[in-house]
């Protein structure tokens, strides 16, 4: 049972990270898609006519209020960095997010896209993917997209289409397996190639909140399973905010929009956590999104300690 609860082996927290008030709506088996490819033109006045406005409800917990996407994207002038967390299951999320790259990309004009969904060492074949050089199969194949990559290929080609950059900004898989069975101090033994690969190190593990949140989302199980296992989770969360401190080091006008599990972002710990602590000027939004059974009648007050943006979606609709 435990094996299954390590978040090494992909990503965790939609299997085990609950909100308030019992957590998210737990979904059923097959996805319901919310609208056609051919819906996802967002902007601003174009907004009612979204199908899935019907299916979501979107509060802005600064101003205490529902807003619409387009006010959103209005506030998101002043950012450096959303973080984007998802319920990885929930179609009417991925509908949303490729709306609001949309709409950054038609509003500012440059949005990096950064995804939790690719490893750093596949950035180059991203690369390729997204400069025309090779197919969505080989993407597939050579990249190691996760198996629900349908999902995102909306995202990633709108960015191939406007010519935007997009990241591989989390550490591969076989380096947070190896740290969850050897610790820390098997990274340093690794040749400096792949190195490379792994945010830089030491690795700061004091992150007393987070472990908490962590330990709770295990069951209560986190601190028996060893320090090891969380330090897996930390490598995850530092490296994929490093990636991100990367790509704004390198072009500050870019606003960036990284999709990740929103476990790794929720109350602003895990990677929003990592990415303050390289840097502290960057301005940071962050959204979570996930179906929750009070969909009807929301007490946004359970909620707004989570993100800036709080996206509740239709447990019925949300599909899986």
């Amino acid at each position: 049972m435990i094996t299954k609860l390590v978040p090494f082996d992909r990503d965790f927290s939609d299997k085990n990270y609950q909100t308030p008030k019992g957590g998210p709506h737990k979904m059923s088996g097959s996805r319901f898609w919310v609208c056609l490819a051919s819906c996802f033109t967002l902007f601003f006045g174009a907004e009612a006519q979204e199908p899935w406005i019907q299916h979501a409800k979107l509060y802005l917990v600064s101003e205490g209020r529902e807003a619409t996407l387009s006010e959103v994207v209005n506030v998101l002038d002043r950012v450096d960095v959303v973080f984007f967390g998802e319920q990885h299951n929930d179609s009417i999320t991925h509908t949303i997010q490729h709306a609001l790259y949309d709409a950054m990309i038609k509003a500012y004009g440059d949005a990096t896209l950064s995804l939790e969904m690719f490893e750093r060492d596949a950035q180059l074949v991203l690369d390729e993917y997204v400069q025309g050089h090779i197919t969505e199969a080989k993407l597939k194949a050579e990249g190691k997209a996760w198996p629900n990559y349908a999902d995102y290929a909306p995202l990633v080609n709108l960015a191939v289409e406007s010519g935007q950059h997009v990241v591989a900004a989390n550490v591969p898989t076989r380096y947070a397996n190896l740290v969850s069975r050897k610790g820390l101090s098997a990274l340093q033994a690794l040749p400096k190639a792949s190195r490379s690969w792994i945010v830089r190190l030491p690795l700061d593990t004091l992150r007393p909140a987070y472990q908490r949140k962590f330990d709770e989302a295990m069951g209560g199980h986190g601190h028996g399973m060893g320090p090891s296992v969380f330090h897996a989770q930390l490598l995850r969360d530092a490296t994929m905010a490093e990636s991100i401190w990367h790509t704004w080091k390198k072009d500050r006008k870019t606003r960036i929009l990284h999709l990740n599990g929103r476990f790794h972002s929720d109350y602003r710990l895990g990677t929003a956590e990592e990415l303050s602590r390289l840097n502290k000027r960057i301005k940071v939004f962050t959204i979570s999104a996930f179906p929750a059974d009070d969909y009807d009648d929301p007490d946004w007050a359970t909620y707004k300690g989570i993100a800036d943006l709080i996206i509740l979606t239709d447990p019925v609709r949300s599909g899986d």
